[in-house]
């Protein structure tokens, strides 16, 4: 499955951006990082594309207190949203 997150950010974009390069939730191991993408709305707003995400491995990851991810990202997100994302035809 293809997601778009938007993420929410508490602290700043260059902040977050940091933490989320330095991959503390190991991507790879739920997605394919090679095409895992990161997009500034402006300070406090920033867009991910996941790819061929395993829905049940990123939940583990992203749901564990305990996590290395839950931990680093703490202070920084203030919130998720998830959005499938799916090809479609072009209006005909």
């Amino acid at each position: 499955m293809d997601l778009l997150i938007v993420v929410h950010i508490k602290s700043s974009y260059e902040s977050w951006a940091e933490v989320f390069n330095s991959d503390p939730g190991v991507r790879s191991e739920f997605a394919d990082e090679e095409r895992t993408r990161i997009a500034k709305v402006d300070n406090n707003t920033a867009l991910v594309q996941l790819f061929d995400v395993n829905m049940q491995k990123m939940a583990a990851v992203l749901n564990d207190p305990n996590s290395t991810i839950a931990t680093a990202m703490a202070d920084h997100v203030e919130s998720r949203e998830l959005y499938k994302l799916e090809q479609m035809s072009p209006p005909s």
